[in-house]
């Protein structure tokens, strides 16, 4: 065989780069991310919890009552609306952070689903609870009756009513995290009935600021387990990438 016979050496195959586990920890600016995502949960239960027990009382459901007891007290409506803003915001914020919990393909979707509608109802209704600042503003400047037939006039359009009921997402979106969670191992399975059982009660008992209030931090339970647990995760992991 002469040279010119002698097959060429194939080039080398550069090497696939290596693909790091699912347990290895994330980096710097991810740790970080996501103790911020878990301390939102905390804060954003919190300030929810607060905006609640500073709802003005209302003597009943009623369009008329409900601009009444907002005009009534326009600090504390102000106060209410404003820390169910902040809490509703950071909810949204801290919910993106929680399919990180999830280190393998066992509830990782359900996870992932629930979380990105907790994080869209959360923050339509950060915007929604403003609201109130102008039902509390006709309240005070117009006439009962007149002040009725504008909130009646606003709420009665069609995009209105498709906007107000997609904060309902979040009836589903808290379930499925922990579902997801809990299939994953991250949460005890128990930890569902603290996601289902304090909505339930809403439905059913008249609202007063201080039980619902009450209510409101226990259905809260998940969340702030969410977050406690992100914040174990960022410190184990930084405890094994300083080790």
């Amino acid at each position: 065989m002469t040279a010119h016979d002698t097959p060429p050496t194939a080039a080398p195959v550069p090497a696939a780069p290596a693909i790091p586990p699912a347990t290895a920890p994330a980096s710097v600016p991810g740790r970080r991310l996501a103790a911020l995502g878990g301390l939102a949960l905390i804060a954003g239960a919190a300030l929810y919890t607060a905006g609640i027990a500073t709802s003005p009382p209302q003597a009943s459901e009623s369009t008329a009552d409900y601009i009444a007891s907002l005009a009534a007290d326009p600090a504390l409506t102000q106060l209410s609306a404003t820390l169910l803003h902040f809490g509703n915001l950071f909810l949204a914020l801290g919910f993106l952070a929680v399919p990180g919990l999830v280190r393998g393909a066992r509830g990782g979707w359900l996870a992932l689903v629930g979380a990105l509608l907790a994080t869209l109802s959360h923050a339509l209704v950060s915007g929604w609870v403003l609201f109130d600042f102008w039902t509390m503003t006709i309240g005070l400047e117009l006439d009962p009756a007149a002040a009725v037939a504008v909130s009646e006039a606003v709420q009665g359009g069609p995009v209105f009513g498709v906007l107000s009921m997609l904060p309902m997402l979040n009836l589903i979106a808290t379930p499925l995290v922990t579902v997801g969670l809990a299939r994953a191992g991250v949460v005890p399975w128990w930890l569902l009935a603290f996601a289902i059982v304090p909505t339930v009660v809403m439905f059913v008992v008249p609202f007063t600021p201080v039980l619902f209030a009450v209510i409101t931090a226990v259905g809260f339970v998940p969340a702030v387990w969410f977050g406690v647990a992100i914040l174990h995760r960022v410190r184990a992991e930084r405890a094994v990438t300083a080790g």
